[in-house]
């Protein structure tokens, strides 16, 4: 089974959005889809949680397969609050080597669909091994190319052809 571990490493023109009164603390939720399977981590920090994801293979298969990444503001009376929202396609992840670190960076979504400020720095890693139940074995037939030497009335050294 593969791991794909995900943290978030910043975020940034979260500041355009605090003042004194509202003080931002942050918190994202992930969600696979079209699993519905949903990943939490609440708090302040950035890097300090990892996101453990498992993957079965067919979600690189699928073509509605996404990671639903929201961030959101806890606020202490009124509730939590969408600040932004991002899908993560399966193909900013499937070409990553195994246990190799990448850095991708997201501008995020308001809910009403347009481009927010905020833009959110994930790192991502897929752990364990490739499922080899997947692999199918491919069938070719060997070419041959056919070569004709000593043709066309000269004579050759040998004077026999192959082919």
């Amino acid at each position: 089974m593969t791991t794909l571990e995900i943290s978030l490493v910043s975020a940034q023109g979260l500041n355009q959005r605090s003042s004194c009164f509202n003080q931002i603390t942050p918190f994202i939720t992930l969600t696979k889809l079209p699993a519905q399977a949903v990943y939490h981590h609440e708090g302040g920090g950035t890097g300090d949680h990892v996101f453990r994801v498992p993957l079965d293979p067919t979600f690189f298969s699928d073509t509605y397969s996404r990671l639903h990444l929201q961030l959101f503001n806890k606020r202490r009376f009124v509730g939590p609050t969408q600040l932004g929202s991002c899908l993560i396609p399966p193909s900013d992840i499937a070409l990553l080597p195994y246990d190799s670190l990448r850095y991708l960076s997201y501008r995020l979504r308001a809910r009403d669909g347009s481009r927010s400020h905020v833009i959110v720095n994930l790192s991502i890693c897929l752990r364990g091994s490739p499922d080899l139940h997947t692999c199918q074995p491919v069938i070719g037939i060997p070419v041959t190319a056919v070569r004709k030497f000593g043709t066309g009335g000269s004579s050759s050294a040998s004077g026999t052809e192959f082919e």
